[in-house]
C-alpha cells in the first residue's frame, strides 16, 4: 500500500475518532489533553472517559515514524489514595515508517497500556508514567521490541 494512502487513512481516522470520543465523555467520565516524552518521542494524548488516543511521532535519525494508538482503559485513573492512582486497558497501535524502508513501512497490532497516575490541583493537572507492552500483528505477528511503547508526560482536565 503506498504511504500517502496510508497517512491519509490515519489522519482520517484521527479526525473521526477523536471528536466521537468527545462525544462519550458523559457524565462518567473526564475530558483530558495532554503530552508525553517517550518512545515514540513525542504523542499528543486526547483522553475523554475510558478513551484514550495518542498521535505522535519518532523523531529518532533514520528511524523515522508516525504514530497511532487507541485504547479502552478497562480500569481508568482508579484512585488509591488521593493523589495516585491507576489505569489498565487494551488498544490497537500503527506505525507508518519514513525514509529508505520500502518494504516494511507499515506495522501495526495490539498493545496493554499501563499507567500510574500523580494528580494536582483538584485533578486539573495529571502527570503520569505509561507503558504499553504490544504485539505485532502485521506485517507477521510477533513481540519484538520495536512493538513496545512508554511514555512520562502530563494531561489537563478540560470539562
Amino acid at each position: 500500500m503506498n504511504k500517502k494512502i496510508i497517512i491519509a487513512l490515519f489522519v482520517l481516522l484521527s479526525s473521526i475518532i477523536i471528536p466521537q470520543s468527545m462525544l462519550f465523555a458523559g457524565p462518567w467520565g473526564e475530558t483530558r489533553l495532554g503530552l508525553g516524552l517517550g518512545m515514540p518521542n513525542t504523542v499528543l494524548i486526547f483522553r475523554s472517559g475510558p478513551y484514550d488516543i495518542k498521535v505522535g511521532y519518532d523523531f529518532t535519525e533514520g528511524k523515522e515514524y508516525f504514530f497511532l494508538n487507541g485504547s479502552y482503559m478497562l480500569i481508568n485513573s482508579r484512585p488509591f489514595n488521593r493523589i495516585f492512582s491507576g489505569s489498565f486497558g487494551l488498544g490497537l497501535f500503527g506505525k507508518v515508517f519514513f525514509g529508505e524502508r520500502e518494504d516494511d513501512n507499515f506495522m501495526g497490532g495490539l498493545n496493554i497500556p499501563i499507567s500510574a497516575e500523580v494528580s494536582f490541583i483538584d485533578n486539573f493537572l495529571q502527570f503520569f508514567a505509561m507503558v504499553a507492552p504490544g504485539l505485532e500483528l502485521y506485517p507477521k505477528p510477533m513481540f519484538t521490541t520495536k512493538s513496545i511503547c512508554w511514555w512520562v508526560g502530563f494531561t489537563i482536565l478540560l470539562d
